[in-house]
């Protein structure tokens, strides 16, 4: 849980780290990915505590050094992080903007997730609501999860834009073509292998996908995620 607190007169986050779980859920999760080959969607330890913290703090360093755009650490306690602001939440930003802007939004984003690909970062759940936009550049936060855990460095790129296309394609319902197209452009420059991982991983979900389209307004988004990363990743 994170709120926000004003530290010397600047907007901070302090967020505090509750006891760990989801352990069922978690074993059911990791029994379908390994049964179904959906290896970028195993889920990684999810963890309590200053554990948690101790794996937030060292992922912000990790993505730092890396030149990914995430918070400072002004101080930590007991399962606690004090983080200073990086903005507004990008799931904020593309809920007021018209169409267009939320295109420049989106590939603002893509272009923020594939050069941290490039300098060989990762990130386990960029959705937007754990993005920012400051008006100048895309940031990320919540990190007290590491996919690198439990899969290897390709497949975790593959589930950031998994995870993204899905965070996305609520704003995309009744524009999937667009959605695809944006992806097809944004993923250009991406790793092969990272590229032909997600397109396995949708391909194996594509009938879930079809499904997904025929339910209600608000369940259409994982349809349209899923059938948009594994057209924009056919070239693979």
């Amino acid at each position: 849980m994170a709120e926000p607190i004003v530290l010397h007169g600047q907007r901070a986050w302090l967020k505090q780290y509750g006891p760990g779980g989801r352990a069922l859920a978690s074993a059911v999760l990791t029994w379908i990915s390994r049964r179904f080959q959906l290896d970028a969607l195993r889920p990684p330890p999810h963890r309590g505590g200053d554990a948690a913290r101790d794996v937030e703090m060292r992922r912000l360093a990790e993505l730092k050094a890396q030149d990914v755009n995430v918070p400072e650490v002004i101080g930590s306690g007991r399962a606690t992080l004090v983080l200073c602001d990086n903005g507004p939440s990008l799931a904020s930003c593309l809920r007021a903007a018209d169409e267009g802007g939320c295109d420049e939004l989106v590939v603002l984003a893509m272009r923020a997730i594939e050069q941290a690909h490039r300098n060989g970062a990762y990130f386990g759940q960029p959705l937007p609501r754990n993005m920012t936009y400051d008006g100048r550049a895309i940031g990320f936060i919540d990190f007290e999860e590491d996919p690198l855990e439990v899969m290897d460095l390709t497949q975790a790129q593959a589930r950031d834009w998994l995870m993204f296309a899905y965070g996305v394609a609520k704003y995309y319902r009744h524009r999937p073509g667009v959605l695809q197209a944006l992806l097809t452009k944004g993923l250009g420059d991406e790793r092969a292998s990272v590229l032909a991982h997600a397109h396995a991983v949708s391909g194996r979900l594509r009938q879930l996908a079809r499904f997904s389209l025929s339910l209600g307004y608000s369940r259409r988004a994982a349809g349209v995620s899923i059938l948009a990363i594994h057209l924009a990743t056919l070239r693979v």
